[in-house]
Order: structure tokens, then sequence, then C-alpha cells
């Protein structure tokens, strides 16, 4: 495949860790994100709710939907699993297990839909990377993610964001890691509106080479639009 999506933040439940844990080991780029409202489901081969005995899913809605399960479902076990999508292929023929996923889950493992809408926050919206091999040119409505480190010591942090300020790059985000290169030693990962190609963008990435230990553009892709599920 060219390009792969995953999920990166989501409104309720923050960062999705092991998506950003990826790009240390990966030199696969960011090509783009997508905002997608996201509607969680129980989907089940069983009746009622008496006859359920276990909910497997993705961790990330197990949590979106904890208030509702713990309302609905105080007792059953809790499964998580690598995908909503497995979460669904290991109920569709246990009637006494459910899944947790979106309508195209359902459908595809021919799954009824018993209580729709369980997300405890309606407006409960993820934030998904498209991920690929390249960065694109400058849409004109972009944003950059950058990975960084610096030379441990007193300002460690303001040293790597003051080139920002210096050229009026504004920072929008910015989330840290263990960089597993050492003990108690972490990265950035840090969203600057605007293109890398941009004058000011590009004159911040070159002040900061020469104050990091790591500078690296994990890509510069047009900032998203909210998408209806």
């Amino acid at each position: 495949a060219d390009f792969g999506v995953v999920p990166v933040e989501n409104s309720s439940q923050g960062i999705v860790s092991h998506t950003l844990d990826m790009f240390l080991l990966s030199d696969l780029k960011i090509c783009g994100e997508i905002e997608l409202r996201v509607h969680q489901n129980l989907l089940t081969m069983a009746k009622s709710l008496a006859q359920i005995e276990r909910v497997y899913s993705h961790e990330q809605s197990l949590s979106q939907c904890k208030g509702w399960l713990r309302g609905h479902l105080p007792s059953v076990e809790l499964i998580a699993v690598g995908s909503n999508s497995e979460a669904a292929r290991r109920v569709r023929n246990a009637p006494e297990a459910a899944a947790i996923a979106g309508r195209g889950a359902a459908e595809v493992y021919g799954l009824p839909v018993l209580f729709a809408d369980i997300e405890d926050h309606p407006d409960n919206t993820t934030r998904f990377l498209v991920i690929g091999r390249q960065i694109f040119a400058a849409s004109g409505r972009d944003k950059t993610t950058l990975l960084l480190s610096g030379h441990e010591g007193p300002g460690l942090l303001h040293r790597l964001l003051e080139p920002f300020q210096a050229h009026g790059v504004n920072m929008t985000r910015i989330e840290s890691r263990p960089s597993r290169l050492g003990k108690w030693a972490y990265v950035f990962f840090v969203d600057i509106e605007g293109h890398a190609e941009d004058p000011s963008v590009a004159a911040a990435l070159n002040d900061l080479e020469k104050v990091s230990k790591l500078s690296r553009v994990l890509g510069s892709y047009p900032r998203a639009v909210l998408t209806p599920s």
C-alpha cells in the first residue's frame, strides 16, 4: 500500500501514544490528517444485555464508553484487542460476547447493533494521520510535525522552542515521550503552523539544527477538516 491511516489523538481520551512511538522506529512521513466524528456501537448476536459476559474493543474505544459500560454492563469482563474490527470478528460466533465498534464493522461481520452511539461524549472526535513515504508540496493551509530532542541541561525546552518565537512560527501542540535511548531521556513531538518550505519555518528549522540533538521533520501536510462519520 502507498498510504496508511493511524489514530493519533482523541478529543476525550487524549494522545494515542503507540502511534507517536512508531515514528521513533520508522522513517514513514505524515502526508495528511483527518478529523473524524466517531460513534461507538454495541455489536452482538445476544438478544439482551443480560446475555453478555464480556466485551471486546480497542482500549481507546473502551475508554470512550466507560461511563456507558459502568451504567449498563458493570460486571462484564472488558477485553482490549488490537482493533475494533478484531473485536467484531471475535464476537460474530459468540452470542455471550459483544464488541464496541462502528457501523462499518457491523456490516462487514454481519453483527446487529444492540445499542447505538454509546460513547460518553456526543462530540467524540478522533484525529487520524495519513502516513506514507514522501512529503508533498505546500497547499497554503499547512501544518508541520517535528520530532525533537535536545542536549541535557537547564533550559533544554526553551532552547528547542526559541527558534519558533524568533521567526514568528506558531506552535500548536507539544507532546513528550520516552526516547527509548536511555533512562529518563525524552523526545518531543511538536506541531507548528506552516509548511517546511515556507521561509519563516525553514529559517526556524535551520536554527533548530544548531541547538538540538535531533531535529526531524515528520511531515508537512494540509490541516484537517472535520469529517462526519
